[in-house]
């Protein structure tokens, strides 16, 4: 097969991710707001390595079926991108079991934290697990986490686990374990939509009209602040409780 060059334009990154583009942490934690692009980059940053390193990856959310949409679906969005017309010669993608293999045996697999005996049994076609992202980190129990952290041990090459997810609750064990005590090895970025030069005006407009419909939301969703949610149970009558959640002020 003769080779294949693609120039991938540093211009496709946004400014604050791409120093990290090359480097590789055994923890790298991406958290921040809305619209502020941690996912994407997260992804390019996969596919690249997928195209220049030994990687075989494992994706991961809460629950099995919210990857098609989210994080199988932009990781095709950025091959076809980045790829153009080489995409069929360079990465096999199954719809049916959500696979993608590159022409060099890098694979990727994508599974749900709700069926841990899939997570249990699978292999790679060539090598070794290397990599895991889990998504929506804030979704997943620690003990979930704990398990994946287990797996991706031993082996002759360097592991990394990609963590990606929204502001979080004070008390959350993400924040506890690794935004404040941050284990060795571990590159922790906190970003917003201010950091995201793709999203359009209408988009940001809508984020920072919260600063006055809802400051909360705004704070916590747009501008990354931390916040404490407590839960109030309201009695209906003596048989019903119904919860809701109310968010706190206090940062």
């Amino acid at each position: 097969m003769p080779a294949i060059t693609l120039k991938i334009n540093p211009e496709v990154f946004n400014d604050v991710y791409y120093p990290y583009l090359k480097k590789q942490f055994r923890y790298e934690v991406y958290y921040g707001g809305a619209g502020s692009g941690k996912s994407v980059f997260v992804a390019q940053k996969i596919v690249y390595k997928l195209l220049t390193q030994k990687m075989n990856l494992l994706v991961v959310r809460d629950t099995a079926n919210t990857n098609r949409d989210s994080t199988f679906a932009l990781l095709k969005q950025i091959i076809n991108k980045w790829c153009g017309d080489k995409a069929d010669k360079l990465f096999t993608i199954r719809e049916s079991d959500m696979r993608i293999k590159c022409v060099n045996g890098n694979e990727v697999i994508f599974r749900g934290l709700d069926d841990p005996e899939k997570i249990k049994s699978i292999t790679f076609t060539n090598g070794e697990l290397t990599d895991i992202w889990v998504e929506e980190a804030s979704e997943v129990e620690e003990s979930s986490f704990q398990q994946l952290d287990v797996r991706l041990r031993g082996g002759k090459t360097k592991k990394t686990i990609f963590l990606t997810f929204n502001p979080i609750d004070i008390n959350h064990w993400l924040k506890k374990r690794f935004i404040d005590n941050p284990p060795e090895n571990c590159n922790v970025l906190k970003t917003t939509y201010k950091d995201n030069k793709f999203i359009d005006d209408e988009y940001k407009a809508t984020l920072e009209s919260f600063k006055f419909t809802d400051p909360y939301y705004y704070q916590v969703y747009c501008l990354n602040i931390t916040g404490a949610i407590k839960t109030l149970l309201i009695r209906w009558n003596s048989k019903r409780v119904k919860s809701w959640t109310i968010p706190s002020y206090n940062y």
